[in-house]
């Protein structure tokens, strides 16, 4: 793709645990252009949700080491001050985390934090609804009226991807967003994702351990695996490998992801 195209681009990212001799991410290197979804796969315990916090430094700064270069629109983003960094976050960045639980503030009604997202960016409150629509949650008043404690993780999870999405950030980055879904709804979340990408010529970064789901859904797949990222190819060219010790390797690595 041409370079105007890179949303953004990882060089050499690596993250350990200060004070131990413990690397979790080794020299991570990937490219995400716009109207593009980036899946990566790879099972529990890789490090995939750390990956995909420390593209925007949201890992404890105390307990982790980032090395690196995040640019993001050409700009190194592990580089700027925090007022920098946090204003990208807010506007440009969205993020759909692993716990939906972490994703609201327990204190506050669904409804005053919809609401306070409206007021930032001046969001229709009916994008919000109709997004609710589309995910099945249709009891618009009852569910906005709740604290998040008081609903279920499936439900804060699409609340979550209604947010995001709603907010028409130029990168979403998901993190298991389907994992408290049943089928119909995955597929509608799924659907959206495309729309998002396709019509709005975002980008996706999609994290997940559904081989099925990355098969039919990115543009791109990486297997993340003992902290590095491994066979980054097309999704059409997944299975066509030309050198049999790849190929070996990638069905390996499919199995083990199956068990």
């Amino acid at each position: 793709m041409q370079k105007d195209k890179e949303l953004i681009q990882v060089l050499g990212l690596k993250v350990s645990v200060k004070g131990k001799d413990k690397v979790i991410l080794n020299e991570i290197d990937f490219t995400c252009n716009q109207s593009e979804i980036l899946t990566i796969l790879g099972k529990n315990g890789e490090g995939k949700t750390t990956l995909a916090l420390s593209l925007t430094k949201l890992l404890n700064p105390q307990i982790y080491s980032i090395e690196g270069k995040v640019y993001f629109r050409n700009e190194d983003i592990l580089n700027l001050d925090e007022n920098s960094l946090q204003k990208i976050r807010k506007e440009q960045i969205g993020y759909i985390l692993q716990n939906p639980f972490s994703a609201f503030n327990p204190i506050y009604k669904i409804k005053d934090q919809i609401e306070e997202l409206n007021k930032l960016k001046n969001i229709p409150f009916e994008n919000f609804i109709q997004l609710m629509n589309k995910l099945e949650l249709k009891n618009h008043n009852q569910i906005l009226s709740k604290y998040p404690f008081e609903l279920s993780g499936g439900m804060l999870q699409r609340l979550s991807a209604v947010r995001v999405l709603a907010s028409n950030p130029d990168l979403i980055i998901a993190d298991e967003p389907t994992s408290a879904l049943d089928k119909p709804i995955s597929n509608q979340l799924l659907k959206l994702f495309r729309d998002y990408v396709k019509e709005r010529n975002g980008a996706l970064i999609f994290i997940t351990q559904d081989i099925s789901i990355a098969e039919s859904f990115s543009d791109k797949i990486a297997f993340l695996k003992n902290g590095n990222l491994i066979h980054f190819v097309e999704r059409e060219n997944l299975f066509k490998q030309t050198n049999l010790i790849e190929i070996e390797i990638l069905l390996n690595s499919y199995r083990q992801l199956r068990l």
